[in-house]
């Protein structure tokens, strides 16, 4: 009955003239600021707000225009991962070994971590979970296991994926930087790094002082330079995922004794393993061997049958995962989650085909997906493409038909009170009311979710804004006065 009036609501929005919408109160005067807006005319923008019980179109502009989506791409993503795998799904990290243990202690074989794809061993997002001191879970187990020397090599294992899961249409500038970090079968501390920095006066250079943890053989070229005009760094650090060699660019505040720069973690299997040898001998658990990532070593391609687990670590489940997802903008997360779509639909742990299977998800469900385009799980592609009325179908579908829709809306954002909208709409009846999904990257500015109006319609809306020429803030300013009309909205 429910997909019935899900597909019942979706015939009226596309039976209903934008002439016979709402041309009165405070929807049209909000939309009509939008229309009229000098910022806006050489842009692109996409509006809908529909009635999600009958179908009726409350506001709408261009709702067929395919614009890019920014973070509103998680959306698709998440709840297609969702409906998928299932809210309480969890990624199984297990370290194992090879080989026997002799009655020295003496194990004779490799130690191996092998990856699940779980992107939250040490993440910084879940500082609460066992998984957090994922290392130290290691050493206590291989202790249990009577492990005292090991004659073969540690060995991290992320081969569960293909080895360069990087998006072949993300910008050169955001590969090098923490929010660029892309997803690995064995992904740890969210696969970034901080790098220290001492400035001095103003155009002096800034001395590196290190990075935490320390990569051994990293080389990082400094092209930064110490500035009065700002208050905090304004760097970009690039350079890829597996590439050792990296340049940082870009002004930093003068006179400081440690300014932070995040960037990604090169080669986070090897880390892994690097981590978990150093960790071992500094316990006195001799390795003879060396760390390696098992992507780069052919002996360890095809995985040991015979291999004994001492340890299987579990992840906190998807429904929370996706949580801080969409909460916080987690854009590597966002990747695993398209990488867990395109494994269950294509059997493929390439992003581009992560975006097709998120694409033919949705189009299995009814979505007309005809000018959309999805080349990446977490939105930072400026090749994806949706419209108003598919982000407005995806959240009618979950708000009506989906049994996931619990967890889908508790990873929203709320207007002032938590994630990446606590800022926006204080002092309204938006308030702790209007909830969803924020985007931004240069030149974009999008949101969409769900809001309560003041005559009780639960509504579901959609707006992207391409190309303005005022600033994101003040974008977004007048993008909020459109939530607020629905919410007070009275008939």
């Amino acid at each position: 009955m429910r997909t019935r009036t899900l597909m019942l609501s979706f015939a009226l929005m596309a039976s209903i003239d934008a002439a016979a919408q709402v041309n009165s109160g405070v929807i049209f005067r909000a939309v009509n600021e939008i229309r009229n807006h000098d910022a806006f005319a050489n842009g692109q923008v996409s509006l809908l707000a529909t009635d999600m019980k009958t179908g009726e179109v409350l506001a709408s502009v261009n709702p067929d225009m395919s614009v890019i989506p920014a973070s509103n791409t998680k959306l698709f993503t998440t709840a297609a991962a969702l409906e998928l795998l299932g809210a309480d799904y969890t990624y199984k990290t297990e370290l194992v070994y090879t080989g026997n243990i002799d009655s020295t202690g003496l194990l004779k074989g490799d130690i191996i971590i092998r990856g699940s794809g779980d992107p939250t061993l040490g993440s910084r997002f879940f500082t609460d979970h066992a998984n957090y001191n994922y290392n130290e879970l290691f050493i206590a187990a291989i202790q249990k296991a009577g492990i005292k020397h090991v004659s073969g090599n540690i060995v991290g294992d992320g081969t569960i994926y293909i080895k360069e899961t990087t998006p072949p249409t993300w910008a050169w500038e955001d590969l090098g930087n923490y929010f660029g970090a892309v997803p690995n079968g064995l992904t740890v501390n969210d696969n970034m790094m901080t790098l220290h920095f001492k400035t001095g006066r103003d155009g002096s250079e800034p001395v590196y002082m290190g990075s935490e943890p320390p990569i051994k053989g990293m080389n990082l070229t400094n092209l930064t330079t110490a500035s009065a005009s700002v208050t905090r760094e304004n760097t970009n650090v690039f350079g890829k995922t597996y590439q050792l060699s990296k340049y940082i660019e870009g002004p930093m505040p003068i006179n400081k004794n440690d300014v932070t720069v995040r960037c990604i973690l090169p080669d986070p299997p090897l880390f892994a393993a690097t981590q978990l040898l150093d960790s071992l001998n500094s316990r006195g658990i001799k390795v003879l061997g060396k760390p390696f990532s098992a992507a780069d070593n052919n002996r360890y391609l095809e995985k040991d049958t015979t291999a004994t687990v001492i340890c299987t670590l579990e992840s906190p489940p998807l429904s929370e995962i996706i949580k801080y997802t969409n909460w916080h903008s987690i854009n590597l997360y966002a990747e695993h989650c398209a990488i867990l779509v395109g494994m269950k639909w294509f059997n493929s742990s390439s992003i581009p085909m992560g975006g097709a299977a998120v694409m033919q998800f949705w189009k299995s469900k009814g979505m007309d997906i005809k000018g959309m385009s999805i080349n990446d799980g977490c939105g930072l592609s400026h090749f994806n493409i949706v419209t108003a009325r598919q982000l407005c179908y995806l959240l009618t579908y979950m708000h009506n038909t989906s049994k996931n829709y619990d967890a889908f809306n508790n990873s929203l954002t709320m207007c002032g009170d938590k994630g990446t909208m606590s800022g926006m709409c204080l002092n309204t009846r938006a308030e702790k009311n209007a909830r969803g999904k924020s985007g931004t990257v240069r030149r974009v500015k999008s949101y969409s979710g769900y809001v309560t109006s003041r005559s009780g319609r639960e509504i579901a809306w959609a707006i992207v804004i391409n190309n303005f020429t005022c600033s994101s803030n003040d974008t977004r300013k007048i993008m909020e006065k459109f939530i607020v009309a629905l919410a007070d909205y009275n008939n």
